[in-house]
């Protein structure tokens, strides 16, 4: 299991350019948010960064029946557009405007 969440566990790998680690499968690494594309650094944002696989040990991948669960359950979450659509506040602001200020007389 890489150490962002996917059941992969030989899909981790290192970008050549500046060494951030990232999961090649759910697109997640040491950064926030998600990679644009699987060989473009989030980080250094170089192009064709995918650099050698790191973190795998041979023999201890999930099963195939795991493997089949994930892609059904990724290909679920791909299919969902956004959730729940925040609403703001649809009343008006009360108080003073801006605008040009008046000058005192001295």
């Amino acid at each position: 299991m890489c150490r962002w969440g996917c059941v992969y566990n030989d899909t981790t790998y290192m970008c050549r350019f500046c060494g951030t680690r990232f999961c090649n499968d759910c697109l997640k690494g040491e950064f926030v948010g998600l990679m644009v594309e699987t060989a473009h650094c989030k980080r250094c944002n170089q192009i064709q960064c995918l650099g050698k696989r790191v973190e795998f040990v041979p023999g201890k991948g999930p099963s195939a029946e795991m493997k089949e669960k994930y892609a059904a359950w990724k290909e679920k979450q791909g299919k969902k557009k956004g959730g729940k659509k925040k609403g703001g506040k649809k009343g008006k602001k009360k108080g003073k405007k801006g605008g040009k200020k008046k000058k005192k007389k001295r």
